[in-house]
Protein backbone atom coordinates (compact mmCIF):
# COMPACT_ATOMS: atom_id res chain seq x y z
CA UNK A 1 0.00 0.00 0.00
CA UNK A 2 1.45 3.82 -1.21
CA UNK A 3 -0.14 6.54 0.30
CA UNK A 4 1.64 9.33 -0.97
CA UNK A 5 1.69 12.88 0.89
CA UNK A 6 0.13 11.89 4.20
CA UNK A 7 1.17 10.81 7.32
CA UNK A 8 -0.03 7.45 8.53
CA UNK A 9 -0.86 6.94 12.07
CA UNK A 10 -2.65 3.51 12.08
CA UNK A 11 -3.01 0.57 10.38
CA UNK A 12 -4.95 -2.86 10.18
CA UNK A 13 -5.55 -6.25 8.56
CA UNK A 14 -9.11 -7.81 8.43
CA UNK A 15 -8.15 -11.59 7.90
CA UNK A 16 -11.10 -12.76 7.09
CA UNK A 17 -11.10 -9.87 3.53
CA UNK A 18 -7.61 -10.16 3.34
CA UNK A 19 -7.40 -6.58 3.78
CA UNK A 20 -5.38 -3.84 4.73
CA UNK A 21 -6.95 -0.88 6.24
CA UNK A 22 -4.71 2.27 7.05
CA UNK A 23 -5.57 5.70 8.73
CA UNK A 24 -3.55 8.70 7.40
CA UNK A 25 -4.05 12.65 7.66
CA UNK A 26 -6.26 12.66 4.72
CA UNK A 27 -8.45 9.81 5.19
CA UNK A 28 -9.06 5.53 5.29
CA UNK A 29 -7.43 3.81 2.77
CA UNK A 30 -8.51 -0.04 1.87
CA UNK A 31 -6.37 -1.99 0.01
CA UNK A 32 -6.16 -5.80 -0.73
CA UNK A 33 -3.03 -7.80 0.73
CA UNK A 34 0.20 -6.75 -0.95
CA UNK A 35 0.20 -9.89 -3.54
CA UNK A 36 -2.90 -8.23 -5.23
CA UNK A 37 -1.84 -5.16 -4.93
CA UNK A 38 -6.06 -3.75 -5.60
CA UNK A 39 -6.92 -0.26 -3.90
CA UNK A 40 -11.01 -1.39 -2.45
CA UNK A 41 -11.50 1.91 -1.12
CA UNK A 42 -10.47 5.31 -0.27
CA UNK A 43 -12.24 7.97 1.39
CA UNK A 44 -11.96 10.97 4.10
CA UNK A 45 -13.42 10.44 7.63
CA UNK A 46 -12.98 13.68 8.44
CA UNK A 47 -10.64 16.93 7.60
CA UNK A 48 -8.47 16.24 11.04
CA UNK A 49 -6.38 12.92 10.74
CA UNK A 50 -7.67 9.88 11.56
CA UNK A 51 -5.56 8.89 15.16
CA UNK A 52 -7.03 4.92 15.25
CA UNK A 53 -8.91 2.25 13.84
CA UNK A 54 -10.21 -0.70 15.16
CA UNK A 55 -11.90 -3.79 13.62
CA UNK A 56 -14.92 -5.51 14.77
CA UNK A 57 -13.81 -8.99 15.31
CA UNK A 58 -17.76 -10.26 13.87
CA UNK A 59 -19.47 -7.67 12.37
CA UNK A 60 -18.17 -5.66 8.66
CA UNK A 61 -17.59 -2.55 11.05
CA UNK A 62 -14.38 -0.55 11.64
CA UNK A 63 -14.30 2.45 14.22
CA UNK A 64 -12.21 5.36 13.54
CA UNK A 65 -11.31 8.38 15.54
CA UNK A 66 -9.73 11.79 14.65
CA UNK A 67 -7.99 14.85 16.35
CA UNK A 68 -10.88 16.67 16.87
CA UNK A 69 -12.36 14.19 19.28
CA UNK A 70 -14.16 12.97 16.97
CA UNK A 71 -15.22 8.24 16.47
CA UNK A 72 -17.23 6.96 13.51
CA UNK A 73 -18.10 3.77 12.81
CA UNK A 74 -18.17 2.20 9.22
CA UNK A 75 -19.94 -0.40 7.49
CA UNK A 76 -17.90 -2.02 4.54
CA UNK A 77 -21.26 -4.17 3.25
CA UNK A 78 -22.70 -0.72 2.61
CA UNK A 79 -19.74 0.80 0.52
CA UNK A 80 -17.97 2.24 3.84
CA UNK A 81 -21.00 3.75 4.83
CA UNK A 82 -20.80 5.99 8.14
CA UNK A 83 -23.26 4.39 10.19
CA UNK A 84 -23.05 5.84 13.60
CA UNK A 85 -21.36 9.16 14.83
CA UNK A 86 -20.22 9.17 18.43
CA UNK A 87 -19.40 13.00 19.21
CA UNK A 88 -19.59 15.73 21.57
CA UNK A 89 -17.89 14.08 24.74
CA UNK A 90 -13.95 13.84 24.35
CA UNK A 91 -12.83 17.39 24.38
CA UNK A 92 -9.67 16.48 22.65
CA UNK A 93 -7.89 13.99 20.58
CA UNK A 94 -9.07 10.38 20.79
CA UNK A 95 -5.68 8.32 20.96
CA UNK A 96 -6.94 4.74 21.03
CA UNK A 97 -10.16 2.62 20.32
CA UNK A 98 -10.55 -1.10 20.66
CA UNK A 99 -13.96 -3.30 20.85
CA UNK A 100 -14.12 -5.38 24.11
CA UNK A 101 -13.64 -9.19 22.77
CA UNK A 102 -16.27 -10.62 25.14
CA UNK A 103 -19.06 -7.88 24.84
CA UNK A 104 -18.56 -6.79 20.91
CA UNK A 105 -21.56 -4.51 21.07
CA UNK A 106 -19.23 -2.49 23.17
CA UNK A 107 -16.01 -0.52 22.76
CA UNK A 108 -13.93 1.87 25.20
CA UNK A 109 -11.72 4.80 23.89
CA UNK A 110 -8.79 6.80 25.42
CA UNK A 111 -8.05 10.68 25.05
CA UNK A 112 -5.72 13.41 25.79
CA UNK A 113 -8.59 14.62 27.46
CA UNK A 114 -7.37 12.20 30.70
CA UNK A 115 -10.46 10.38 30.46
CA UNK A 116 -11.64 7.13 29.20
CA UNK A 117 -15.14 6.54 27.67
CA UNK A 118 -16.97 3.30 27.21
CA UNK A 119 -19.62 2.86 24.56
CA UNK A 120 -22.32 0.93 22.86
CA UNK A 121 -22.85 0.52 19.59
CA UNK A 122 -26.40 0.89 19.72
CA UNK A 123 -26.15 4.73 21.01
CA UNK A 124 -24.04 7.75 19.74
CA UNK A 125 -23.41 8.86 23.58
CA UNK A 126 -20.93 6.77 25.91
CA UNK A 127 -22.24 4.64 28.34
CA UNK A 128 -20.35 5.87 31.01
CA UNK A 129 -16.81 7.61 31.87
CA UNK A 130 -13.05 6.69 33.97
CA UNK A 131 -11.58 9.47 35.06
CA UNK A 132 -7.69 9.52 37.76
CA UNK A 133 -5.17 9.85 35.32
CA UNK A 134 -3.52 13.55 35.58
CA UNK A 135 -2.29 13.74 31.69
CA UNK A 136 -3.09 12.47 28.39
CA UNK A 137 -4.27 8.70 28.12
CA UNK A 138 -2.50 7.53 24.83
CA UNK A 139 -3.61 3.62 25.33
CA UNK A 140 -5.93 0.63 26.50
CA UNK A 141 -6.49 -2.90 26.38
CA UNK A 142 -9.39 -4.86 27.56
CA UNK A 143 -8.39 -8.43 29.45
CA UNK A 144 -10.19 -11.15 32.11
CA UNK A 145 -10.00 -12.22 35.18
CA UNK A 146 -11.58 -14.57 37.76
CA UNK A 147 -14.12 -14.09 35.06
CA UNK A 148 -14.44 -10.23 35.68
CA UNK A 149 -13.81 -7.92 32.73
CA UNK A 150 -10.97 -5.11 32.85
CA UNK A 151 -8.91 -2.62 31.36
CA UNK A 152 -5.23 -1.37 31.53
CA UNK A 153 -4.44 2.38 30.41
CA UNK A 154 -1.38 3.90 29.58
CA UNK A 155 -0.72 7.48 30.19
CA UNK A 156 1.74 10.63 29.33
CA UNK A 157 1.69 10.94 33.38
CA UNK A 158 3.97 7.99 33.78
CA UNK A 159 1.34 5.32 35.04
CA UNK A 160 -0.51 2.90 33.59
CA UNK A 161 -3.92 2.05 35.68
CA UNK A 162 -5.93 -0.99 35.76
CA UNK A 163 -9.71 -0.55 35.61
CA UNK A 164 -12.41 -2.60 37.22
CA UNK A 165 -15.18 -2.14 34.46
CA UNK A 166 -18.11 -3.77 36.92
CA UNK A 167 -17.07 -1.75 39.50
CA UNK A 168 -16.43 1.08 37.06
CA UNK A 169 -13.14 2.30 38.97
CA UNK A 170 -9.51 2.19 39.32
CA UNK A 171 -8.24 -0.66 41.11
CA UNK A 172 -4.72 0.03 40.92
CA UNK A 173 -1.97 2.56 39.52
CA UNK A 174 1.29 1.12 38.86
CA UNK A 175 3.69 3.58 39.22
CA UNK A 176 7.25 2.14 38.15
CA UNK A 177 7.63 3.84 35.19
CA UNK A 178 10.16 6.76 34.75
CA UNK A 179 8.60 7.63 31.31
CA UNK A 180 4.90 8.17 29.74
CA UNK A 181 3.25 4.75 29.21
CA UNK A 182 3.03 4.88 25.24
CA UNK A 183 1.53 1.24 24.48
CA UNK A 184 -0.65 -1.38 26.71
CA UNK A 185 -1.46 -5.25 25.34
CA UNK A 186 -3.07 -7.87 27.13
CA UNK A 187 -1.46 -11.53 26.09
CA UNK A 188 -4.77 -13.59 24.49
CA UNK A 189 -3.30 -16.73 25.53
CA UNK A 190 -0.94 -15.80 28.85
CA UNK A 191 -1.91 -13.97 32.12
CA UNK A 192 0.09 -11.24 31.07
CA UNK A 193 -0.46 -7.87 30.80
CA UNK A 194 2.71 -5.75 28.95
CA UNK A 195 3.48 -2.14 29.30
CA UNK A 196 5.95 0.11 26.44
CA UNK A 197 7.22 3.11 27.31
CA UNK A 198 8.76 6.08 25.53
CA UNK A 199 11.78 5.31 27.11
CA UNK A 200 12.09 1.98 25.36
CA UNK A 201 11.49 -0.24 28.21
CA UNK A 202 8.95 -2.91 28.10
CA UNK A 203 7.19 -4.40 31.72
CA UNK A 204 5.72 -7.35 32.36
CA UNK A 205 3.27 -8.08 34.54
CA UNK A 206 0.86 -10.68 35.79
CA UNK A 207 -2.61 -10.08 35.17
CA UNK A 208 -3.52 -12.26 37.80
CA UNK A 209 -1.90 -10.34 40.71
CA UNK A 210 -0.51 -7.79 39.20
CA UNK A 211 3.12 -7.60 40.01
CA UNK A 212 5.97 -7.26 37.87
CA UNK A 213 7.23 -10.55 36.88
CA UNK A 214 10.14 -8.98 33.91
CA UNK A 215 11.56 -6.49 32.27
CA UNK A 216 12.75 -6.31 28.96
CA UNK A 217 15.91 -3.38 27.50
CA UNK A 218 15.97 -4.20 24.11
CA UNK A 219 16.14 -0.86 22.41
CA UNK A 220 16.86 1.51 25.17
CA UNK A 221 15.72 5.25 24.05
CA UNK A 222 13.40 4.28 20.93
CA UNK A 223 9.88 4.62 21.67
CA UNK A 224 7.38 1.56 21.64
CA UNK A 225 4.93 1.81 18.94
CA UNK A 226 3.58 -1.38 18.98
CA UNK A 227 2.97 -4.34 20.38
CA UNK A 228 1.64 -7.95 18.97
CA UNK A 229 1.81 -11.70 19.73
CA UNK A 230 1.69 -14.74 16.99
CA UNK A 231 -1.47 -16.69 18.03
CA UNK A 232 -0.81 -19.63 20.27
CA UNK A 233 2.43 -18.87 20.91
CA UNK A 234 4.99 -17.29 23.95
CA UNK A 235 6.23 -14.66 21.28
CA UNK A 236 6.06 -11.69 20.90
CA UNK A 237 6.49 -8.87 18.11
CA UNK A 238 7.61 -5.56 19.96
CA UNK A 239 7.79 -2.13 17.36
CA UNK A 240 10.36 0.06 17.98
CA UNK A 241 11.26 3.56 16.78
CA UNK A 242 13.69 1.79 13.13
CA UNK A 243 13.53 -1.68 14.57
CA UNK A 244 10.93 -4.77 14.81
CA UNK A 245 11.91 -7.06 17.89
CA UNK A 246 10.80 -10.55 18.45
CA UNK A 247 11.03 -12.16 22.11
CA UNK A 248 9.73 -15.26 23.69
CA UNK A 249 8.27 -14.85 27.18
CA UNK A 250 7.78 -17.92 29.77
CA UNK A 251 4.28 -18.85 30.57
CA UNK A 252 5.51 -20.19 34.21
CA UNK A 253 4.30 -18.54 37.16
CA UNK A 254 7.34 -16.28 36.97
CA UNK A 255 8.39 -14.55 33.87
CA UNK A 256 12.38 -14.09 32.69
CA UNK A 257 13.62 -10.70 34.36
CA UNK A 258 14.98 -10.43 30.69
CA UNK A 259 12.96 -12.46 28.52
CA UNK A 260 14.05 -14.65 25.85
CA UNK A 261 15.21 -12.16 23.19
CA UNK A 262 14.67 -13.77 19.50
CA UNK A 263 15.77 -11.45 17.05
CA UNK A 264 15.56 -7.80 16.01
CA UNK A 265 14.74 -6.47 12.28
Amino acid sequence: MQIQKSHVDCIKFIARKQWFVAGSSDGIHVQEEAIKKKKIQRFRARVSSVTSLAVHPTKPYVLSSSYGGLIKLWDWDKGWECITTFEGEHSDVVCQLAFNPNDTSSFASVSNDRTIKVWGLDSPKSHYTLSGHSDNVKCLDFFTRDDGQYLITGSVDNTAKIWDLQKKTCILTLEVFRSPVIYVFSHPNLPVLITGTRNGIIYLWSSTDFRLRGILNILRGADVMGLACLMESRRVVIGQSHAISIVDIDDEETIGSKGDFESSI
